[in-house]
């Protein structure tokens, strides 16, 4: 079943590793369209080594890009609390931890909610093969 939300625009805060939060917005549809554009760009490229992860950067960092409004804990190297920008977003996936949490708390969700379906779903149309029976006879 897929669920309907009534504010499906409202951002939310995601723990993403120790003493880093970050205040995302949900993936719409344009945000998908957009970051897979980025990902047929890297398909495009002449180079063709390492596409399947390249391609995967590509995607969560142009999510990550799109996505991110606000963040805690997130600092220059002088200290002081770092804005939002593309180019800091960008310095904060080159973090492998914090692109993992944010792939698997952010990203793949996303990427899954085609898969809610009924847990009683239609079978599908025609007849199928008989298995053998695996039961032994009741005595």
């Amino acid at each position: 079943m897929l669920k309907l939300s009534a504010n499906p625009q409202e951002p939310f805060w995601l723990d993403l590793i120790p003493g880093v939060r970050l205040r995302v917005r949900p993936i719409t549809v344009a945000s998908m369209l957009v970051a897979r554009e980025a990902v047929s760009k890297v398909y495009r490229d002449e180079d063709q080594t390492d596409v399947t992860t390249r391609a995967s950067m590509a995607l969560v960092h142009e999510l990550a890009r799109r996505g991110i409004v606000e963040w805690e804990g997130v600092g220059t190297a002088e200290g002081e609390p770092a804005p939002v920008s593309a180019e800091t977003v960008n310095a904060l996936l080159d973090h492998w931890p914090a692109y993992d949490a944010l792939d698997a708390l952010y990203v793949t969700p996303a990427l899954r909610r085609d898969e809610e379906k009924n847990g009683s779903s239609n079978s599908p149309d025609g007849t199928s093969g008989e298995d053998p029976n695996t039961a032994m006879p009741a005595a």
